[in-house]
């Protein structure tokens, strides 16, 4: 999957998870700088994240996680080239 797909369909999670139909992709956007964050909202955001990519990230990955930089990392590493969001 193209890290053009993979920032899409994340941001678009981020979006409605956070409640923040504005926000713009940023490599260096700081999850917990977005209004609303905290730690219920990110378990669900990664839930999302989950299921929209049919993968896992173990624990360890997400408290590395900080930013959606961060995340479309985690993303490339885990998601195939060929594979489809759901």
């Amino acid at each position: 999957m193209s890290d053009e797909k993979l920032i899409a369909i994340a941001t678009e999670h981020a979006r409605a998870i956070f409640n923040a139909p504005d926000l713009v992709y940023d490599p260096g956007l700081v999850f917990q700088n977005i209004r609303g964050f905290d730690s219920v909202v990110a378990v669900q955001f990664i839930l999302a994240i989950e299921g929209a990519f049919n993968i896992m990230i173990a624990e360890e990955e997400v408290d590395n996680m900080n930013t959606m930089g961060d995340l479309i990392n985690t993303l490339r590493a885990k998601v195939q080239p060929s594979e489809a969001a759901a």
